[in-house]
């Protein structure tokens, strides 16, 4: 392995890049490139960079197979109250049907107490449904992805890595930007989990995630070009992927069109910021060059048609081997640049 550098990662979120995360740093590994001091992450980027604190083959060996073994029903479940009222629902409508059923075995003053009793839950039940569909805050929870990170992650390694793991999360009452570090004196398990939560909250019904006294969410809310924080280091690897979003079709499920249209609000912000970044470098050249690792359009290609809500373990797998590949293509590019700092033309 190489010696250390002042070298950052920035890993940025989304549950696409969670398994391609995972390939493009394992391939980073196998080629025997230099650790860095730090990993500056958001949502999903967090996830991997918790589950592979250090970087180490044993790491890896524990993270793959989690990590390639996803599902939707592993990640968001609907939360218990709303299971409880949506079966109520069933059984008012039940009741009713069971009334119109026997209509001929049943008094007529038992039928109008029981219509009028089975009415009444009825409509009780769809008005506090839709009451819940329309305003609450917890139609859905990612407890089941956060209770398997909880069984999963070691978290002895992770906070006395000798890399950084510094996760950005979006202070919703300032508003602004929270970075905790896994090297933190305050952390335990269930703080760190509470981070790892707070950083992949989407924006929408899910609760917001209660930290040291402020409403967290999603860091990506905030930035996935977390510029301040990548100045202070010599090299920085973005692993990013993908180009600015294409085209595509609107999406027709309410969390597809949620997060497509997060999706464009962040690329149009972190274009944006990129810009702004190159003109900064012009007049100050000592700011460090980034290395965006990209998709080549061969793998582009081989991309999955991935949805938030109906990929499969698969599909994952697919996308770890698409990130491995994207590294591995990239190699002595990103070497080039660990040794001089400088991205050649033909990495861009």
């Amino acid at each position: 392995m190489s010696s250390r550098t002042d070298l950052a990662f920035s890993l940025p979120g989304g549950i696409p890049r969670l398994p391609i995360h995972a390939g493009a740093l394992k391939a980073y590994i196998d080629l025997g490139l230099m650790k860095p001091n730090a990993m500056i992450c958001t949502s999903a980027g967090a996830m991997v960079a918790s589950a592979i604190p250090d970087l180490s083959g044993a790491a890896f060996d524990r993270a793959i197979p989690i990590l390639g073994n996803l599902s939707p029903s592993q990640i968001f479940s609907f939360r218990s109250s709303l299971k409880f009222k949506a079966a109520a629902l069933g059984l008012s409508s039940l009741g009713l049907g069971a009334i119109m059923l026997f209509d001929d075995q049943i008094s007529k003053g038992k039928k109008i107490t029981l219509g009028i009793a089975g009415l009444c839950a009825l409509l009780a039940t769809e008005g506090i449904v839709a009451k819940e569909l329309l305003y609450s805050e917890s139609l859905f929870s990612i407890d089941p992805l956060i209770n398997l990170l909880g069984r999963e992650l070691h978290f002895n390694a992770i906070f006395n890595s000798d890399i950084e793991i510094q996760v950005l999360v979006a202070d919703m009452n300032r508003p602004g930007e929270c970075m905790f570090s896994n090297h933190d004196s305050q952390n335990c398990s269930q703080r760190w989990l509470n981070i790892l939560r707070a950083t992949s909250r989407l924006p929408g019904k899910f609760p917001f995630i209660v930290i040291d006294g402020k409403n967290m969410v999603d860091g990506e809310v905030w930035t996935d070009f977390p510029i301040t924080q990548l100045k202070r280091y010599r090299r920085v690897v973005r692993f990013d992927y993908w180009s600015p979003l294409q085209p595509e079709p609107s999406p027709r499920v309410w969390i597809s069109d949620l997060t497509r249209s997060f999706d464009i609000m962040r690329d149009r912000c972190t274009q944006k910021k990129m810009e702004f970044y190159e003109y900064e470098r012009k007049v100050n050249p000592s700011l460090p060059d980034i290395f965006n690792i990209r998709l080549s359009q061969k793998l582009f290609a081989q991309m999955p048609q991935m949805k938030i809500h109906s990929f499969t373990p698969d599909d994952m797998k697919a996308m770890m081997n698409i990130g491995y590949q994207a590294v591995i293509e990239q190699g002595e590019a990103i070497k080039h640049y660990l040794d001089t700092g400088n991205v050649c033309e033909f990495a861009a």
